[in-house]
């Protein structure tokens, strides 16, 4: 367990646990997960930098995933031709694996605590794979799942299609990003093979809302796996 536990900024960052369950696990600072969303402007090299070190100063153990696929029916959705859209994504993971390789060499002795991971490398692993099941389960038989799934996929597709609209096959691609995502929502102990894990994230959703709500049978997140939102202090 790291010591001196605080929500006030360390290395920049202010903490939120989004329940008293995700501060316990918090507190036992056995893992944590960063989550990185390829081609969102918040993840710079100094802002990921930053990340890693504030995890390093809570975690014993800290995993980096970075999402690798699903990304170019968005992108298409967006009004880019497939072509556009492939080509943009290669360019955007280069970039991104870049950043992520020079942000481990800057860590020093703590580099040895890091892991570093595409989305892509989870998705034939028994695992993921068992989560991945439970959730289409849930969005098949509970309407108000999938329907607070749908509605984050057509907030964030509401910025990039055109007028704002979107488009059926639109969120379709919204939703298989989503389902790509949701095993780390929910039991990130069990796909990195660790104890206990916090993800973390910069903002909140009303999906990750709806999944710690009291008495929820939703899906329920492993008893090990927390949730922390980690922003910036200059944000408040």
């Amino acid at each position: 367990m790291k010591t001196n536990l605080q929500t006030g900024p360390v290395h920049g960052f202010e903490v939120e646990p989004i329940s008293a369950r995700c501060r316990e696990i918090w507190e036992r600072g056995e893992h944590v997960l960063i989550g990185v969303s390829t081609g969102n402007s918040y993840f710079s090299q100094e802002r990921l930098t930053s990340l890693a070190r504030w995890a390093g100063h809570f975690f014993d153990q800290i995993d980096v995933m970075y999402v690798d696929t699903c990304i170019e029916g968005t992108l298409i959705s967006s009004g880019l031709t497939a072509h556009e859209a492939s080509r943009l994504v290669k360019s955007r993971l280069r970039d991104m694996r870049r950043k992520l390789r020079r942000v481990v060499e800057s860590l020093g002795s703590t580099a040895d605590r890091v892991r570093v991971r595409p989305l892509s490398e989870f998705l034939q692993e028994d695992a993921y794979q068992a989560v991945r099941r439970r959730t289409e389960e849930e969005l098949a038989r509970n309407p108000q799942f999938a329907s607070v799934c749908e509605d984050m996929v057509r907030r964030y597709l509401a910025g990039k299609c055109a007028d704002g609209r979107c488009t059926p096959e639109g969120v379709r691609a919204g939703m298989d990003y989503l389902l790509a995502e949701l095993p780390f929502f929910l039991d990130s102990p069990n796909l990195f093979d660790v104890r206990s894990s916090s993800a973390c994230y910069h903002v909140s959703t009303p999906l990750v809302e709806y999944l710690v709500q009291a008495n929820s049978d939703v899906l329920p997140a492993s008893r090990s796996h927390g949730y922390l939102v980690v922003k910036p202090a200059e944000a408040q």
